[in-house]
């Protein structure tokens, strides 16, 4: 495995090698995050509404090979590791449509411990004011029935896409589910998302159903002003071109603003976006630092830190303390990395190793499967993982130890990064 000996042995199995190159590497005086920062529960795979632009292609089609919700005593567990990780919000949220799901919101609801909760939904249980009303009636009594109520807000989905779905939801259809708020006001805000495309129309459209008017915040929140001066935020999110939406046309993204733009004002330093640490919250207009880990736990119960871990590092979650997951996806140089980094300096690193991989995961416009997708071929993973091993040996923050093949290959002289990119690009040819 010499740095001059080529690079045949070493990329011939990518995989392999990677979890070769994981196994040798100890980190040294390097912090693992022991609580969390925002934490992504998705309650099912399915959703009604089937938008044709959905980034998880959800429908009501059971995927064969995966499971689509989680069982209740597999949400309970859920909930202690949510409580346990202290996260500062928690994202009630889709893979596909948590609502499918509504007992599992009442019971997060009435159990969680996080001072701040967001539900994101299709909203189409709103086609009749009297279900809107009985939801959100139950919703505030679960709320009720927890000691430490958390501020909660139930964002609904507004788009074009949703409006002319297969099953759609319709303008009056939100507007049921405003007035069934305001009929009720309970212990939880309302406010709704959609994207930039379709700013001046689906705001315009909704103010009108509301008797109500539009008032701009920033470059991507607006607020819908009802006749009593009450405010129901409005924010307009990218366009993105993953899941279905990749069959639609790119020319969808003239109305939208790239991922780079969009997340600059979240940035931590000039070029730096962590969003694995991050309490994401662009409704208030800025992703807040945190020293947690995000969490994202899937309706089939695979988990993750959001936008900071390789896609073959997934956990299934069967009742782990929350300090086991991270020292587990802490291991991966990649983790560290992106900790420390951001997904940019992942982008620019992909770049260069591997420009045809990089192009077609920014094309998509989606910084939620960006890393997934820089990281997608094994050869990209493994030149990404030594690179990333390399520069914590180099500062210090780690030694190799047990494989004196992967020790030379780390801390020799030679230019690695260059050998990495010879590597990948043989690989393509």
């Amino acid at each position: 495995m010499r740095i001059d000996a080529g690079h045949g042995t070493l990329f011939d199995n990518p995989k392999g090698s990677r979890e070769r190159i994981i196994r040798a590497v100890r980190h040294r005086g390097v912090a693992v995050p022991d609580r969390g920062s925002s934490f992504f529960i998705h309650l099912s795979e399915l959703c009604p509404v089937a938008c044709e632009h959905c980034m998880y292609a959800s429908d009501l089609t059971r995927k064969p090979t995966a499971k689509d919700s989680l069982s209740r005593p597999e949400l309970d567990e859920a909930i202690d590791f949510i409580n346990a990780s202290c996260s500062e919000k928690l994202n009630i949220t889709g893979g596909g449509e948590p609502f499918l799901k509504f007992k599992s919101i009442l019971r997060l609801l009435e159990r969680v411990t996080v001072p701040r909760v967001e539900i994101v939904t299709a909203g189409y249980w709103g086609k009749h004011e009297s279900r809107a009303e009985r939801l959100l009636r139950q919703m505030d009594e679960a709320l009720r029935r927890n000691p430490q109520p958390p501020e909660t807000l139930l964002r609904l989905s507004i788009d074009r896409y949703h409006i002319d779905a297969p099953q759609p939801v319709r303008i009056p259809h939100y507007g049921n589910v405003a007035r069934a708020w305001q009929k009720l006001r309970p212990g939880l805000a309302l406010g709704f998302r959609s994207i930039q495309p379709d700013m001046d129309i689906v705001d315009a459209d909704l103010a009108r159903e509301l008797g109500a008017t539009v008032e701009t915040v920033n470059d991507w929140n607006r607020r819908i002003v009802l006749p009593d001066g009450t405010a129901l935020p409005i924010t307009f999110n990218v366009f993105r071109l993953s899941g279905k939406a990749a069959e639609l046309r790119d020319d969808l993204l003239e109305g939208t603003q790239t991922i780079k733009e969009y997340y600059s004002p979240f940035e931590s330093g000039s070029n730096r976006l962590t969003l694995a640490t991050a309490v994401n919250d662009a409704i208030r207009g800025a992703y807040a630092a945190s020293p947690g880990a995000a969490v994202t736990l899937n309706s089939d119960g695979t988990f993750w830190i959001f936008a900071g871990t390789a896609p073959d590092r997934r956990m299934m979650f069967t009742g782990q303390r929350f300090g086991e997951a991270m020292d587990y996806f802490f291991q991966d140089p990649i983790t560290h990395f992106l900790v420390d980094d951001g997904v940019w300096a992942l982008a620019d690193t992909v770049s260069g190793l591997d420009p045809a991989t990089h192009a077609a995961a920014v094309a998509k416009n989606d910084v939620a499967s960006l890393v997934e997708d820089l990281l997608a071929p094994d050869d990209v993973r493994l030149a990404v993982t030594l690179l990333a091993a390399r520069r914590m040996v180099d500062n210090g923050r780690a030694v190799v130890e047990g494989d004196p093949d992967v020790a030379e290959l780390l801390t020799a002289g030679a230019d690695l990064t260059a050998w990495c990119t010879d590597a990948v690009r043989g690989v393509r040819l």
